[in-house]
């Protein structure tokens, strides 16, 4: 089989790696990127007609310029998607262009300010291997080869990737390589090795071609093995040659890839969407945070609006951006475009300066911090991957989660999203889990919820299946057939949802909200329709919604639909947790760090108006006043805001600290240091 062939190959590829390595490449392996905190990536995707890459790439200019930032990390150019390299590859493909050696000046100037150098190098995507290699392209589901993007069971890996990476390390003794084009880039192969490769795996001899056909998950879950391998022999590969490399792979495990982590990666990354790319970060740094490995998201500092041309960003928009991924604990680099020669735009480092002076003082109170469990929303690897885009990307899988996500955070309340695995092992610790439209988890998600609840936990469950996979826990019946949806009561208002909400029978439920058939609650209310339930299981309860409520936040953010969700969340009576009564746009995460609880408070807001014209964000207004109050056994010795002080009135009574806040410009952390018990 021509998986086991490539392995054994990879395998004696590292053991010459091995025998020829420099001097010094063989120390035991230190993750650099665990302390790392502010970095910065340039990337070119040189091509065949580029003519003047690294003419202006001189040490004295490229010194100058990382002086200005004075990042931890740098990551620069090695091979972009087109495939051609920016250095004088003889593995490669070098691109004609070259007139100096970038990669080289730029190792010069990092081992000189004693900072780590990663590359930038483009993996499954590879035109100029296809174009030598026709034989190394992917086939797509009518026979024809992908002009882009290379197979896994070719011999593209072990004959020309791994080589080259290799190649970098011994020549510029890097620190670090971030593949891009990889999991985001991966899609089935119908290549005479893949599909042979299957029937022996799996005894299925039809080979599906499209969704709906039979074996079609079985189809998608090979390749996406297939590509954690083609991870994994990379990574093997260069760790053999020089330990302390650290490699990753964009976007690995991250909400586009729930499932537990394999590979050995050393640490997780993305960079998120050039616009709009908070809310991008906000969903992934909370999914990511909870991974268990060292991690970081990447800012683009530049956009594109319409058909108009790429431009910088200013530091509000980038700081409100990174400020999201410093509230989860991760480290945060930005990614520039140099000129075609090297050389760096000197304007554009000084707005990454000012960038990384506002990150700086945010270091102590944000980098490496741990969640504070209190709403666990469920990522399930098992729905996701019934109705992504295959291999690896979103399709709509993913709004239900990220509507939960929104809804919850713009009630005022701190959430983390966890994977089945994850959610399994950390269950007891969530005062509230909510199961957002999965329509199908695994069946020890399933199994595990109702002690969950027994034993005091607060379980909402949403979507139109949830009566039939959780009938006897929610204490309902289904009834009939789903319908198309209505209207929800809000207080004395209606707000409108699309279905398909499902009718239940009760058993021992409560109904919370009865669907109508109008827009007046007191008129239109269907008595037969109950939308919303409640039941008291053990010490906790169980509240259901009975159709997609969180899809239908995602895709529309009606506010009267986030009072409906804020009052399903108070329905489940939790203990107390962290909150904040201020403006919805108010991010609050409760973390923890060295003894202290960590209340980071991200300001979404922007002064004038975003649209589909309008990308920028050219300035943050201040939230004016708000309240935070923490739940806390014991009176804390010292409560201050960091690292800017707004004003700040707190005391504490009865096991609560009302902290009383003079306002929030982009981000700020509001610091709990503990008491003496019994103080």
């Amino acid at each position: 089989m021509r998986v086991s062939r490539n392995r054994s190959s990879v395998f004696v590829l590292c053991a010459l790696a091995v025998l020829a390595a420099p001097c010094g490449f063989a120390e035991p392996a230190k993750n650099w990127h665990e302390d790392a905190f502010f970095g910065l990536h340039y990337d070119l995707h040189p091509g065949a007609t580029d003519t003047e890459l690294g003419r202006e790439s001189t040490y004295e200019h490229i010194r100058a310029m990382l002086e200005k930032v004075k990042p931890d990390f740098v990551q620069y150019d090695c091979k972009g998607h087109p495939g051609y390299s920016g250095y004088p590859t003889k593995v490669g493909s070098p691109s004609p262009g070259i007139v100096g050696d970038a990669l080289k000046v730029w190792r010069q100037v990092t081992r000189d300010m004693g900072i780590p150098l990663s590359i930038h190098f483009s993996g499954v995507w590879d035109s100029r291997a296809i174009e030598l290699h026709p034989e190394w392209a992917r086939i797509n589901a009518q026979g024809k080869p992908d002009p882009n993007y290379t197979s896994r069971l070719s011999a593209y890996d072990e004959e020309y990737m791994i080589p080259q990476l290799l190649e970098v390390v011994r020549e510029y003794d890097i620190d670090g390589m971030w593949i891009d084009g990889e999991n985001w880039a991966s899609q089935p192969d119908w290549s005479e090795a893949c599909q042979k490769a299957f029937t022996e795996k799996t005894g299925i001899a039809e080979i599906p071609r499209k969704a709906g056909d039979p074996h079609w998950h079985e189809w998608l879950a090979f390749h996406r093995e297939l590509f954690v391998n083609h991870v994994t022999r990379y990574v093997d590969a260069v760790h053999a040659l020089k330990p302390t490399c650290m490699v990753t792979s964009n976007w690995m495990y991250s909400v586009r890839m729930p499932e537990a982590v394999a590979a050995p990666i050393d640490y997780l990354s993305g960079d998120f969407d050039p616009s709009f790319g908070a809310e991008r970060a906000m969903a992934e740094g909370r999914f990511i945070s909870s991974r268990g490995k060292p991690w970081d998201l990447m800012a683009w500092a530049f956009l594109q609006t319409g058909g108009q041309g790429w431009t910088m960003k200013n530091a509000e928009h980038l700081c409100q951006e990174l400020s999201t991924v410093l509230a989860q604990g991760g480290a945060v680099f930005i990614y520039d475009t140099p000129h075609r020669s090297g050389r760096l735009t000197e304007w554009h480092q000084d707005i990454l300066a000012d960038v990384a002076k506002f990150c700086r003082p945010r270091q102590e109170y944000c980098h490496k911090s741990e969640t504070v469990p209190q709403v666990a929303i469920l990522h399930s690897e098992t729905a996701y991957y019934l109705h992504n885009d295959p291999l690896f990307n979103f399709a709509q899988a993913n709004r239900a989660m990220e509507g939960a996500l929104h809804a919850v955070l713009e009630n005022g309340l701190s959430a983390d999203i966890l994977n089945e695995d994850t959610l399994l092992k950390r269950l007891s610790e969530y005062p509230v889990v909510i199961i957002p439209e999965a329509v199908e988890v695994s069946d020890a998600v399933r199994q595990a919820l109702p002690g969950y609840v027994e034993n005091g936990g607060r379980l909402l469950l949403t979507g139109a299946q949830v009566a039939e996979q959780y009938g006897a826990l929610a204490g309902v019946e289904k009834r009939g057939e789903p319908e198309e949806g209505g209207w929800l009561p809000v207080g004395g208002e209606a707000v409108n949802v699309a279905g398909p909400y499902q009718a239940v029978t009760l058993k021992d439920a409560e109904a919370l909200a009865l669907m109508l058939n109008e827009r007046e609650p007191a008129l239109n209310a269907r008595e037969d329709f109950p939308a919303a339930t409640r039941r008291r299981v053990g010490r906790g309860t169980v509240v259901a919604v009975h159709g997609p409520v969180f899809r239908c936040y995602y895709e529309s953010h009606y506010p009267a639909l986030r009072r409906f969700i804020g009052d399903m969340v108070a329905a489940l009576n939790p203990a107390p947790m962290a909150r904040v009564d201020g403006p919805w746009w108010i991010e609050m995460a409760a973390r923890k760090k060295d003894g202290r609880t960590l209340i980071q408070l991200v300001n979404r807001s922007v002064g004038g108006y975003l649209s589909p014209s309008r990308h920028m964000a050219e300035s943050v207004p201040d939230t004016g006043p708000f309240t935070v109050t923490v739940p806390l056994p014991e009176k804390p010795a010292r409560v201050f805001l960091a690292p800017e002080d707004k004003g700040l009135d707190w005391s504490w009574d009865g096991g609560l600290l009302t902290a009383k806040v003079g306002g929030l410009g982009i981000h700020n952390v509001l610091v709990i240091e503990p008491g003496t018990p019994g103080s």
